[in-house]
C-alpha cells in the first residue's frame, strides 16, 4: 500500500535521528505517538523497518531502502516549498555528490574548494566510488562520471573529454624497446585499472593498426594510485587517463608509449555531470554544475 508524503517525512526523521525520542522532539510529538505512527507505517507496508533497543533504533534492510526514498522526498518537498515562496534561487543548502576517486581527488576537489569559498552557505557531502550510483534511488544530487553510455531518465551535462595513455617508466620502456617498437605488447607486463573485478582488455589504435595489450594483467586494481605506482616503479606498463598522468609524463617519471595512438579501455572518453530531470533542481545544484562546466572549458 502506498504511503503519503507526511509518513515518509516522519520516517525520514526517525532514520536520521537514530532515536525515537530525538525524532519525536524534532517533530513536536510524544514518543508514544511517534512509535504508533511508525508501527502504522510498518503495518501498511507489511514489513519491519526498525530494529528497536532501549536506547536506539536501527534500520532493517527494508528500512534502509525506504530511508533513501524518504530523504529524497523530503528534499523535493522542501524545494517545492521554496519555489512556492520564491526562494528556490537561493544558493544555499546541502549538495550530495558522487564521483570516482581519482577524478574526484585530482580534478573535482580543488574546484569544489573554490566553489565553496565563493558560496559559503553551500554544504557539500562528497562520496567517492568507482561504482556508478543510481541517482534515481540513491540519495545523490549530482553524480560525476566518466561514461560511454549514459543511464536513462537522467540529465547529463558534458564537462570535458579525456584521453587514455599507455605509460611506462623510462627504465621499463628501455627494457622492452624492441617489443614496443614492433607493437608486440603481449610480453610486456601490464597493470590494469578496473571498476570491478572484470578487466577490460585495452586496445591501442595506432596508424590504422590495433595493438592488443595482454588479456591478463599482472596487477589489477580499482585504485589508480596503485596502478600509477606500479608504472613508476618499473613493474608494469599501465593505461591511465591523461588528467592523472600528464604531470608524471612532463616530469619524466613516465613515458607515453604511443602518444599519437587512441587507447580504448571501454570506460568512455567524456566526463559528465548527471542529475535527475525536473524543474525543481535547486539553485545550489544548478550553480555548481554551471561552475564546473565553466571551469572545465578554460
Amino acid at each position: 500500500m502506498n504511503l503519503d508524503a507526511n509518513s515518509l517525512i516522519i520516517f525520514c526523521h526517525v532514520a536520521k535521528a537514530g532515536s525515537l525520542s530525538k525524532a519525536a522532539k524534532a517533530l513536536s510529538l510524544s514518543r508514544s505517538a511517534l512509535s504508533h505512527r511508525i508501527k502504522a507505517i510498518e503495518t501498511r507496508l507489511g514489513c519491519q523497518l526498525l530494529m528497536r533497543t532501549t536506547r536506539r533504533v536501527g534500520l532493517t534492510e527494508a528500512g534502509y531502502r525506504l530511508a533513501a526514498h524518504a530523504d529524497r522526498m523530503a528534499d523535493i518537498l522542501k524545494d517545492a516549498n521554496m519555489l512556492a515562496h520564491g526562494l528556490n534561487e537561493d544558493t544555499s543548502g546541502l549538495v550530495r555528490i558522487s564521483a570516482p576517486l581519482a577524478l574526484g581527488a585530482v580534478w573535482l576537489k580543488p574546484l569544489l574548494m573554490s566553489y565553496m569559498k565563493a558560496n559559503p552557505r553551500v554544504q557539500v557531502d562528497l562520496r567517492f566510488s568507482e561504482q556508478a550510483v543510481d541517482i534515481t534511488s540513491d540519495p545523490v544530487d549530482l553524480a560525476i562520471r566518466v561514461a560511454s553510455q549514459l543511464p536513462e531518465n537522467v540529465v547529463a551535462r558534458k564537462l570535458f573529454g579525456i584521453s587514455w595513455r599507455l605509460c611506462a617508466s623510462p627504465d621499463l620502456a628501455g627494457r622492452y624497446a624492441v617489443e614496443l617498437a614492433a607493437g608486440d605488447l603481449q610480453t610486456v607486463p601490464l597493470a590494469g585499472f578496473a571498476r570491478s573485478r572484470q578487466f577490460v582488455q585495452p586496445v591501442i589504435q595506432q596508424s590504422g593498426k590495433k595493438l592488443q595489450c595482454p588479456a591478463e594483467p599482472v596487477l589489477l586494481s580499482n585504485d589508480l594510485d596503485v596502478v600509477r605506482e606500479s608504472a613508476r616503479s618499473s613493474l608494469c606498463m599501465a593505461v591511465m587517463p591523461d588528467y592523472f598522468v600528464d604531470e608524471d609524463i612532463a616530469a619524466g617519471r613516465l613515458v607515453d608509449l604511443y602518444p599519437e595512438a587512441r587507447v580504448d579501455v571501454g570506460f568512455g572518453e567524456q566526463v559528465y555531470a548527471l542529475h535527475l530531470p525536473g524543474k525543481l533542481l535547486p539553485a545550489r545544484v544548478r550553480s555548481l554544475i554551471t561552475f564546473l562546466a565553466q571551469e572545465s572549458a578554460k
